[in-house]
């Protein structure tokens, strides 16, 4: 599948990857900074068209970057170096999804999920 220029590489469906449960079809490759509450974040991307899954898929619940938060995903960036955005800390690893606001995330909207 085609999104944005980036094709995307079909979901990993190894021991290391929760199965999906919405279509890839579906999915849509958005700047980080363009990424809503509820919707559904898969993996990142890069200019090159490599697409890296994360292990589970998880709910977005943006929140302010705070760089002194503790949680191993904020502190590893510098502020004076972004902008950055937090993605959320409802996942799976406890830790926010921190990443600069330019990154390229795959998700799922959250009009596709209702």
């Amino acid at each position: 599948m085609r999104t944005n220029r980036i094709e995307l590489p079909p979901y990993p469906s190894d021991e290391d990857h929760a199965p999906l449960l919405v279509d890839l079809a579906l999915a849509e490759v958005v700047f980080a900074r363009d990424v809503a509450d509820g919707d559904l974040v898969l993996g990142i991307a890069d200019l090159f068209g490599r697409v890296e899954y994360h292990n589970d898929q998880y709910t977005a619940r943006p929140q302010p970057f705070d760089p002194t938060c503790q949680c191993g995903g904020c502190n590893t960036y510098d502020a004076a170096e972004g902008p950055f955005v937090n993605l959320g800390d409802d996942n799976q690893w406890q830790v926010c999804d921190s990443m600069p606001a330019e990154w390229l995330v795959v998700i799922v909207r959250a009009a596709h999920l209702a």
